[in-house]
């Protein structure tokens, strides 16, 4: 069986340059192979690292007064342009795009946006960094865990303020649960929508996840993290899923996690997330059913599972299946050409993924990014696409006609129509923005 290059650099990657795919093009599944053997870079150079501190000010933003909120929403935005900016030029400088694809598929299936809550703006970044990144290629079972014991997961759905009804402080305050975070696990991170569990099971769960929140911020430091609080806790023995969970404390949130990890519905669901994203908007269902058995026989480690994707012929069998969200063809574009981000601006760039409404961590809802191709391909959009191509292609300004350059870059994909037009370009800007305008370079 051929090993399309293109297929690689796309569909797993994030594109390439012309001397990039000169080096899939020898062996582009042991080019993956050894990015899946590698070491994960879990910082990103530049961030922000102190996430106490940045969720002390997420706390007193809402807390705050008008005026105070202002500047304090103000400071947030900075940090989440900032973060925005250390995840692009990551994007498009990194030698192991892989990492970046997967980091930026798990960050999807489970999001956090600041839509609706743009208190969480300044949290987005670092979630990603710690909650995900470290974990794509480890098991499932330790990222769902730290999804959910991150401050921004357990904000964006509302678990700082579930309180047990029976626990003492339920008791004292008549507050009571928040169904939320443990809805959406369920629905949306583990077993699926309507995949044999109940409200009473939802309800159950909520309860479980009592406890798990932020701790509040004191008067002379310390506050900010991750808290596990007894007095919030629902007390005693709960039933989820018909099994009984009889642990105390946080111990028994932690037991119903990783069964929920360990799940065969669980197993499908994500077997069917990946193989719509690597494969097709429709994957074959033998495909999914690799990826099943995958994710079951190894206890849901995820290299084992980006092993088996990249191993499965029904990857490489289908051509060009998925389009590139707007996010991808920007990255890929300036991984393309090898253009420098201090030649457009980052500014710029923001301004155009806003225009192309798809700026990171502002999906509309926990849900995450559509992955099909239905969702990104409307008129309005196949219109901004190609504007934005033909506004990227006036700033780089090639002095020579890109035809070379399309030969390399859709190295096993390109049309004989696609390259004549690229040839028969008036200019050598018209000529990079119908490469990358072209059916092809929108696809991978």
């Amino acid at each position: 069986m051929s090993y399309n290059p293109y297929v690689a650099a796309h569909r797993f990657g994030l594109g390439s340059g012309a001397e990039e795919i000169k080096i899939i093009s020898k062996d582009p599944k042991s080019w993956l192979h050894n990015q899946v053997k590698s070491e994960i870079d879990t910082s990103l150079k530049g961030s922000f690292k102190n996430t106490q501190a940045i969720t002390k000010q997420v706390i007193k933003i809402r807390r705050a007064k008008t005026k105070e909120r202002k500047q304090l929403m103000k400071a947030g935005f900075d940090l989440y342009r900032h973060e925005m900016e250390m995840r692009f030029k990551q994007a498009v400088a990194t030698n192991t795009p892989l990492i970046e694809r997967l980091t930026m598929f798990w960050s999807n299936h489970f999001a956090v946006s600041l839509k609706g809550k743009p208190y969480l703006a300044a949290l987005t970044g670092v979630y990603e960094r710690e909650a995900i990144r470290p974990h794509v290629l480890g098991k499932f079972s330790d990222m769902l865990l730290s999804v959910v014991e991150h401050p921004a997961m357990l904000a964006y759905l509302d678990n700082v303020q579930s309180i047990g009804p029976n626990s003492i402080a339920g008791k004292r305050r008549g507050k009571g649960l928040n169904e939320n975070l443990a809805r959406e696990i369920m629905e949306l991170h583990t077993l699926g929508v309507d995949e044999g569990y109940s409200q009473d099971d939802v309800i159950e769960f909520a309860k479980i996840l009592t406890g798990w929140t932020v701790r509040p911020p004191k008067l002379f430091g310390g506050g900010g993290e991750f808290e596990f609080i007894e007095r919030i806790h629902e007390p005693d023995k709960r039933v989820l899923l018909g099994k009984t969970y009889n642990q105390k404390g946080q111990d028994q949130g932690i037991a119903a996690l990783n069964d929920l990890a360990k799940h065969p519905s669980t197993a499908r669901f994500i077997a069917t997330k990946l193989a719509r994203h690597f494969i097709s908007d429709d994957p074959p269902k033998s495909a999914i059913k690799k990826l099943e058995r995958s994710f079951l026989n190894s206890g849901g480690d995820l290299r084992e599972l980006t092993l088996t994707l990249i191993n499965m012929p029904e990857v490489w069998e289908q051509q060009l299946p998925k389009i590139k969200t707007p996010y991808e063809m920007v990255v890929a574009s300036f991984r393309a050409v090898n253009a420098p981000i201090k030649k457009v601006g980052f500014k710029k760039i923001a301004q155009s993924l806003a225009l192309l409404d798809h700026l990171p961590f502002q999906a509309p809802s926990p849900q995450g990014w559509p992955d099909r191709a239905d969702d990104w391909l409307s008129p309005n959009a196949m219109i901004n696409r190609v504007e934005w191509c033909h506004a990227f292609a006036q700033v780089m300004r090639p002095k020579e006609n890109p035809l070379e350059l399309a030969q390399s870059v859709l190295s096993g994909v390109s049309s004989g129509d696609t390259l004549l037009w690229i040839e028969r370009a008036p200019s050598p800007v018209d000529g990079l923005a119908l490469l990358l305008a072209s059916p092809q370079w929108q696809r991978r």
